[in-house]
């Protein structure tokens, strides 16, 4: 019951400083959270230390929970960290991909390209999160897996912003695409580098949207 009350408080709180976005105020107290998820401290304590481990908040004693910032080098690492993980994952997937997977990555192809006909962000991000966790499952490394969430996870309100840009979905769903048209040929090389210059991209966008960053370099 503990562990299971401690995970509820997790889920709860992680969604709630995801919703909030990196750049939004958010200042809150241990007291607050047990009131407002009716539990005592203790799994609300537990969650919050297991989410500044994660780097999702930090647990200042005056000051609460606060979300922290992202730096530059936040973003440079995240985005390396990325590169080396998804490249490597999708060149060992290639060998496995079977008729059923390619056309599951096809199908979410068609929902990715109704969401940029839509000009709906959210339901974009939403496929473009399951179509990179294709691959990830199909490799089935839970530790890499859960490592790519984490991290991805950091940027998902940047990520938001970032597509609201002119012409960034279409470009996300096109490089998409350039990466889907190696994995059917059995390019394992094309494929990762369709992969690589698709994260560089989004390094750069986020980089490049005005506050977006904190201070660090």
């Amino acid at each position: 019951m503990r562990e299971k009350k401690k995970d509820q408080a997790y889920e709860t709180i992680r969604t709630l400083v995801l919703r909030r976005g990196a750049s939004d105020s958010f200042a809150i107290s241990e007291n607050s959270l047990a009131a407002e998820l009716h539990m005592s401290r203790t799994p609300i304590r537990e969650a919050l230390q297991r989410l500044q481990m994660e780097g999702f908040v930090e647990i200042h004693p005056h000051r609460g929970v606060v979300i922290p910032e992202v730096s530059v080098i936040e973003v440079n690492e995240t985005f390396a960290l990325r590169m080396a993980i998804e490249e490597f994952v999708i060149k060992e997937v290639i060998p496995f991909m079977t008729e059923q997977r390619i056309a599951e990555m096809d199908r979410n192809l068609v929902f990715q390209k109704e969401a940029v006909d839509k000009g709906d962000v959210s339901e974009y991000l939403r496929y473009d999160k399951d179509f990179h966790d294709h691959f990830l499952r199909i490799y089935s490394n839970s530790l890499i897996f859960k490592t790519v969430q984490r991290v991805r996870d950091r940027f998902i309100s940047m990520g938001a912003n970032v597509l609201r840009e002119p012409g960034s979905v279409e470009r996300s769903y096109d490089e998409h695409c350039r990466i889907a048209a190696a994995v059917r040929k059995g390019d394992r090389d094309g494929a990762a580098e369709a992969v690589h210059r698709h994260l560089l991209t989004g390094r750069s966008n986020v980089l490049s949207m005005p506050g977006n960053l904190g201070a660090g370099n």
